[in-house]
Formats: C-alpha cells, sequence, structure tokens
C-alpha cells in the first residue's frame, strides 16, 4: 500500500535516464517491512486528467529503495523509519510494518510511468503465491482433523466414522485437491509465459516462423494463466478459512483453546481472502475479464458453448459427460450475464444518435459503467467458473491418469448440485 507521494529527480548529468532519485512518502501494510530493500510505487508524472477515477495510473514509477546500509562496525545507517509494527490476528512471526521516506535515494526500475503496469505483474504472481499459500493451511487443517477424528471416540466409535464428521473431512480433501490442480494449472502457465517472454526478448531465435509461433505461444499462455489465477487467490482463500474453521468445529471445545492450535490455522487463514487483492476484487477480475472476452470474439465463446453441450450428451465417458454439464451450466449462467449486460447496454445506445449506434453498441464498451448488472452477480459467477475450472482441468487429468477419475467424481459430487 501507499500513499501521499512526492518524488524528485536529483541530478540528470550522467546524461542517461537513469537519474538519481529520492523519495519522500509513506508506505504502510508492509509485509516484512524490517527488510533492507524494498520495491515501491511512487509518483513522478502529473496527473492528465483529474476527474477521471484513475487519474494519473500513467504517472506512476515504480523503484527499488533500500531501507538501510549495515556498517563494518555492525551498525546500521538509516534511510527511513520504520514508524509502526502492526498488532494482528494472525501472521505474528512476520513483521507488518509502516515505512516513512524521506528524501530517500531510490533507484528506478523500468520505465517513467510504468510503475502501475509492473505492479499488477507483481500482484499476479503474489496471487498465485497466496493461492499455495492457502492450499498450504487448508492442508495443515484437514490432516489435524483427520487426525483427531480418527482417535476421538462418541457414541461406540471414532467421529470419523460418524456420518457428518466423515463428509466434512471428505469435502475438505476434495476441495483442497481441486484448488492443486488448478492452481498447479496457473503457475505452469505463468511460468512458460514468463520464460516465453524473456527468450524473445534476448533473441533466443532469428528464425522469423519460430519468433512468430513464441509469439502466440506467449499469448496462449498468459491467456491460460490469467484466467485461472483471480479463481484460485478467491476460492483459495475463501476455502482456507472454511476448512481452517472447520477443523475447530471437529475439535470441540478443545478447538476453541489453544492447546490444540487448530485456532492458529483459523488465525493465520483469515488474512487470505484480504491480501494481494480481496475476494470481491477477484470476482470483479474475472466477471470483467469473461464478459470482455465473451464480447470481444462471441463466436469463440458460442462454440466452446455448444462443444459443451455436445459433450456433456454425446461423450462415451459418464464422467466427462458430467463434467462437460457442469461447464454448461456455467456457459449458460455467462449467456444469461451478457444478455441482461447488453439489453442494459443497448437501453443506453438508444439515447444517442442512430448514427453511432453500432459504434457505440460493438466498441465503446466501459467495465465501470456497462457491467453494474453482472456485477451483483460476480461472486456467484466466479464459484461457478472455478467449479468449470476445475472439471476441466480434472477431466484432462483423468485422460492420462485413470486413479484420477476418483478424484473428479468427488468433485462432481460437490460441483453438480451447486
Amino acid at each position: 500500500y501507499w500513499r501521499d507521494w512526492s518524488s524528485d529527480v536529483c541530478s540528470s548529468d550522467l546524461g542517461t535516464s537513469r537519474c538519481n532519485w529520492f523519495v519522500t512518502g509513506q508506505k504502510i501494510f508492509i509485509t516484512s517491512g524490517n527488510a533492507k530493500y524494498h520495491i515501491v510505487i511512487a509518483r513522478t508524472e502529473d496527473a492528465k486528467d483529474p476527474d477521471d477515477a484513475y487519474a494519473g495510473l500513467g504517472g506512476l514509477s515504480l523503484f527499488l529503495v533500500k531501507l538501510y546500509d549495515d556498517n563494518p562496525d555492525g551498525t546500521k545507517t538509516w534511510h527511513g523509519s520504520i514508524s509502526r509494527v502492526e498488532e494482528k490476528l494472525g501472521h505474528k512471526s512476520s513483521p507488518t510494518c509502516a515505512i516513512e521516506f524521506e528524501n530517500t535515494p531510490a533507484q528506478l526500475l523500468g520505465n517513467r510511468g510504468e510503475g502501475f503496469r509492473g505492479m499488477l505483474l507483481l500482484m499476479n504472481n503474489a496471487r498465485i503465491g497466496v493461492a499455495f499459500e492457502s492450499i498450504g493451511i487448508a492442508e495443515a487443517a484437514y490432516r489435524m482433523a483427520k487426525d483427531y477424528a480418527a482417535q476421538r471416540k462418541s457414541m461406540g466409535k471414532t467421529i470419523d466414522r460418524h456420518e457428518m464428521i466423515a463428509d466434512y473431512l471428505r469435502e475438505m480433501q476434495t476441495d483442497i485437491q481441486a484448488l492443486r490442480a488448478v492452481t498447479m494449472h496457473a503457475t505452469y502457465y505463468e511460468e512458460l509465459a514468463q520464460k516465453t517472454a524473456i527468450a524473445l526478448k534476448l533473441g533466443y531465435s532469428n528464425d522469423p516462423d519460430r519468433v512468430a509461433k513464441m509469439t502466440r505461444d506467449l499469448k496462449r499462455y498468459k491467456w491460460q494463466a490469467r484466467r485461472v489465477t483471480p479463481l484460485i487467490k478467491y476460492f483459495g482463500g475463501e476455502k482456507a478459512v472454511e476448512i481452517a474453521r472447520r477443523n475447530i468445529q471437529i475439535h470441540g471445545g478443545v478447538g476453541y483453546t489453544k492447546d490444540y492450535q487448530a485456532e492458529k490455522l483459523l488465525r493465520d487463514a483469515m488474512v487470505l481472502p484480504i491480501y494481494e487483492g480481496t475476494s470481491q476484487i477477484q470476482s470483479l477480475m474475472a466477471m470483467k475479464d469473461t464478459l470482455t472476452g465473451i464480447i470481444a470474439n462471441p463466436q469463440a465463446f458460442a462454440k466452446s458453448m455448444a462443444d459443451a453441450q455436445w459433450r456433456s450428451l454425446r461423450a462415451t465417458d459418464r464422467l466427462e459427460r458430467r463434467a462437460a454439464a457442469v461447464q454448461l451450466a456455467c456457459f449458460k449462467a455467462q449467456s444469461y450475464l451478457i444478455t441482461r449486460t447488453a439489453a442494459a447496454k443497448f437501453k443506453l445506445v438508444k439515447q444517442r444518435p442512430m448514427t453511432v449506434w453500432m459504434k457505440e453498441f460493438a466498441k465503446d464498451w466501459d467495465p465501470k459503467r456497462d457491467f453494474s448488472v453482472a456485477m451483483l452477480h460476480a461472486e456467484r459467477l466466479t464459484k461457478m467458473l472455478f467449479d468449470a475450472a476445475a472439471c476441466e482441468l480434472l477431466w484432462e487429468q483423468c485422460e492420462r491418469f485413470p486413479e484420477r477419475r476418483e478424484v473428479l467424481e468427488r468433485w462432481l459430487e460437490r460441483a453438480e448440485p451447486r
């Protein structure tokens, strides 16, 4: 987080665009804020249109700022100060700090005005990281609950043999496996995208055909990663909290004490739907990407929907038919939202001269203005998109590894009623 930034050029006598910079301002809610180096986004340019809700995003730049230097005698020379250490509900081993900079030397990263773009890249990777963190907490809570339920007896048997507790544990396991499958998919394509981008930038190949193919592949890799990143951040954060809370419930009264540390997992999980973009932000991203994708290429959407419908009826494998039916339900939800959105858009367009109808309806889409109906359903759509993505990827795994059929079947048992 950042606020109240100002930046000044110190000198440009080096004859390069890499001027010496100083930053002044406060940086708050910084994970591991006691670290030596910090990546900071700061304003370097004036806002061109103050009335724009996003005014000045092009005026932000990214910097590497050193908080202190280590001296030979073991002391530190501070270039800024830690003004506050937050008292948090969880994650107490990681200091979260507010930092004050006052004319602190800074090194420009990239070009001036590209800070917001760089921040989005960092946050996108961080969201995948949070999904893995969610898997870790959820897995720890599931194992703790499973082990406790296997030895805690009630009414003549261990509680893991009582139907409701057994169902709890089964659902926890299934949710984690689905989350892991989709998160690995996001990570795989994000890694491919980054490595392909580096290869292109460094001139890995001089063959025009090879470069053209790599460029096409890069676009596909980026799309695959972006498609599911908000889904895993949303589902991972929400499920980590749910599974950690369920772990306490399975432990009963002792789960509410600190003896078993079940409460610690819940405290640590509570921040996952919040930081690196809240669950609601992820829902808006998923909704916006989905609807703008349909608007940009309605033929591809219609083809995908028709394919899901055909497979839900004609696929030879029963599990594939069921997985396709879940995907088809998700496509129908998208179709409903885009129809409602288009109807609302057309009402606005009709108020304009007929000569501009086609242009405004086909091209001039503003998500902040035109997607208001879909925003009401963004979280519900995100849950459906995750269900469909999990079905798609678990079925792909089944085709290669028959032992994964049992995982998909368990997932479908949960997804179909939803």
